[in-house]
């Protein structure tokens, strides 16, 4: 150490070395900008999920989906868009000779792992509801269904609870 530097003070020195060292972080990082991170990745239930029960009568199959909103844009008037992630639900009922196509719809999050996507039909609402469990080091796919008919079909509303595997 030269003799300039022993002639400040302990607590001086140091914060000379970090009011320097602030300075030269500042400059690098306008020589070289951060690198733009995604805050979303893939969640574990996005994926294409098979009825363990290859006799069911209800949902055959469900393909959930991920929409990552990690990414605002903004106009020059402040109008900002983006920065919405959701999952989407797609079910398929077991139908002669082929399944039936539910279509796909946004899912809402209801709490403690559940998402729920709303089906409407001129006969019936069905409420969709799905979470994962892992069960022996394998991850099933919980779908919980309830049909809730209109009045004027008459038949009684029921549920089913069916697991799936990818």
């Amino acid at each position: 150490m030269n003799v300039t530097m022993q002639r400040i003070p302990s607590r001086l020195r140091v914060l000379i070395v970090l009011v320097a060292g602030a300075f030269v972080i500042g400059l690098l990082s306008f020589a070289h900008p951060p690198a733009a991170l995604a805050s979303c990745s893939t969640p574990s239930m996005a994926g294409a999920w098979q009825n363990i029960d290859p006799n069911t009568r209800s949902l055959t199959r469900v393909s959930v989906g991920f929409e990552c909103g990690d990414q605002v844009l903004c106009d020059t008037d402040g109008h900002c868009t983006g920065g919405d992630s959701y999952f989407t639900l797609h079910p398929y009922g077991k139908c002669h000779p082929s399944d039936c196509d539910w279509g796909a719809r946004r899912a809402q999050d209801m709490g403690s792992g559940w998402q729920r996507a709303t089906f409407s039909y001129s006969w019936a609402t069905k409420y969709v509801w799905v979470k994962t469990y892992t069960y022996g080091g394998r991850l099933y796919l919980r779908v919980y269904t309830w049909t809730d008919y209109t009045a004027a079909d008459g038949r009684t509303d029921y549920s089913t609870d069916e697991w799936m595997l990818k």
